[in-house]
């Protein structure tokens, strides 16, 4: 009985473990695509906004 149950702790210890990881990763990659969209965004922004100050001269 008791080498069952630590077999029970012992897995359920590294499903915790997985468990953690995995939202570790995801938890990373969300911070990446959301950095690099807010660049993206940013980055944007600031060309329309140079565009849109000095127009070209036309004639």
């Amino acid at each position: 009985m008791k080498s069952s149950l630590a077999t029970v702790v012992g897995w359920l210890i590294v499903v915790l473990l997985v468990f953690w990881a995995f939202g570790f990763i995801l938890g990373t990659l969300r911070w990446l695509i959301r950095s690099l969209l807010m660049f993206l965004i940013l980055g944007g922004l600031l060309v329309a906004y140079l565009a849109l100050k000095d127009p070209p001269k036309v004639g």
